[in-house]
Formats: C-alpha cells, structure tokens, sequence
C-alpha cells in the first residue's frame, strides 16, 4: 500500500489570493510535485470510495455518523461520539467552534456575494462588479472584518491579472479563473455507512482538491483524515478519483490574517485510517461501549 504524505507550503502574501487559493509558488508545486507524487503513489482500487460494497470500505455497522465525528479526535478516546450518540448529551459549542462556525458562514456568503456581482454585471463592467463586491455588509466579527478585507484586496488582484493575461475571456471563465471554489457542497455519505447531509468544499485546479479551512486552530495529525473521508465519499457519489486534499490553517494576530496551506496525497494509509475509525466509533455507539473520558474532555463529554 501506498504511504500518505503532507507537503506544507506557509504563506501569508499580502497581495496573495484568497484565503482557500494557493499562491502561484504553491500552484506550481502542486501541478509539478504533489499530483504527479499522488499518481505515482496511487491508490488501491479495494480503497478508492466506489468500492463501498465490499471490504473494507463497507460499514459493518447501522450507525450513521457524521463525518467529523469519524474524522475528529480532539476527544482522544470519542467519548464526545458516545456521549452524543449513546448518552443523549447535547454539546454546548466553545468559544472556537462559535467563531469558526461565524467565519465559515460569512467566507460562504462572501463568496456567493462575489460570484453574483461578477455575473450580473459580466466582464463588460468588470469595475461596476468590483464595486459591487466591495459593498458587501461589514461584518461585527473583528476576525471576519479582516478575513473580508482581505477577500476583497485580493480578488481585485486575481480579476485585474486575469483580465490583463486574457483580454478575451468571457464572464463564466473569470468566475472559473479567480473563484474556481464550491462551498458547502451537499453530499450523501450513506455509501460509506455515513450521515446523508454531508458538506465539504471543493477546489478545482484541474482537479478535483477536496478543501478544509480550518480557523485559529494549530495543525493536529488527524485533521487529514477529514480530507480523506470527503475524497472517500466524493468517490462514491461521482466515482471520479480525488487524490489531493488542502488544508488552509488561518489564524489572526494584531488584526492581520496568518495562513499556512498545506497539502495531503490521499494515499492509502490516510485512507485505511479513516476506514478503521469509522468502524471503531461505529462500534463503539451499536455496542454501547463506554471509552471513558480523556484528559481535558469538554465537561459535557465526560460527565
């Protein structure tokens, strides 16, 4: 089986582009380093996510859970999984669930806003769809002020410079070119044993990168098992390959946005990692086995 390597890239460009776009440095080592190292690697076909019905991808188990509940484990035992499942307990968010939630919530609407005005008004207008983009409603959040400001300074940027290589290019290309992004894409994780609401994001480079922005939050090793369990599931669902995951850490300091990217091989490894979590946590909830709290669970977990 192939081994799932990570290959980071720290950036914070002030005239870089968006939040979830890597930069012309990164892009280059994605196209050159990263994806031709995946297709190298490849991917066993019993571990690619249309193998579903057979082991060991399929669920042994009735439990649909999430996929974070799968993929997470800043409760290192998932006491936090059989507290919700089995105890009935309802979590009560921190402080930085509460602030990734708002921010993911405002990058969405941002972007919504941004694909909008530049289809109403079409590059014919290109400076009446920059001005519409800046009108989007300021936000109370400091951190997502920043995060907007940020958003919009650079977009200009993405749209001035394609505008200037490709003089020709029509309204559906600029979109593709400065926002090639799905935010929240719905997906059915029944195939995997999972929820049937999922949501990921998406970014398309020429291929499919499954995408996770993670905020004010410092890199943990299980944190790629969520990209792995999206490729999994967008492999079931559309039955394309998804070899390459990103992961965007994104923190603020003295009211400046910090962003480190960080790119996965969804190799086999990552794969069969979040299989056999899936299936212990599974087991866990069908059977009722109490894993105990771990050092430093949320109160509501280990009671």
């Amino acid at each position: 089986m192939a081994a799932s390597t990570a290959d980071s890239a720290a950036t914070s460009s002030p005239e870089g582009p968006e939040v979830f776009m890597p930069t012309t440095e990164e892009r280059k080592r994605l196209l050159r380093g990263v994806i031709p190292r995946a297709r190298r690697l490849g991917v066993d076909d019993t571990l690619r996510g249309w193998s579903w019905s057979a082991p060991p991808l399929l669920s042994p188990y009735e439990v649909p859970l999430g996929l974070s509940e799968v993929a997470s484990a800043y409760c290192e035992t998932g006491r936090d999984v059989y507290a919700r499942r089995v105890l009935g307990t309802e979590p009560e968010p921190n402080e930085k669930m509460l602030l990734g939630g708002s921010l993911h919530g405002t990058l969405r609407d941002w972007v919504v806003h941004a694909k909008r005005s530049l289809y109403a008004c079409g590059v014919g207008r290109i400076e009446e769809a920059l001005e519409r983009i800046r009108t989007f409603p300021a936000p109370e959040l400091p951190e997502a002020k920043t995060l907007l400001q940020y958003e919009t300074d650079a977009i200009e940027f993405r749209i001035r410079e394609a505008m200037s290589q490709f003089p020709r290019i029509g309204t559906d290309a600029i979109v593709a070119q400065v926002l090639p992004v799905t935010l929240g894409q719905m997906l059915d994780g029944a195939f995997l044993g999972l929820s049937r609401r999922l949501s990921t994001d998406l970014l398309n480079l020429g291929e499919p990168v499954v995408l996770d922005i993670i905020f004010d939050d410092e890199k943990r090793s299980f944190h790629r098992l969520t990209l792995a369990g999206y490729a999994l599931v967008l492999e079931a669902v559309y039955e394309f390959p998804v070899d390459v995951g990103l992961t965007v850490y994104a923190g603020f300091r003295d009211g400046r946005l910090r962003m480190e990217r960080e790119f996965t091989v969804l190799g086999d490894e990552v794969r069969m990692e979040f299989i056999e979590a899936r299936d212990e946590k599974q087991r866990m909830v069908a059977e009722a086995m109490d894993p105990g709290p771990c050092e430093g669970c949320e109160a509501w977990c280990g009671r």
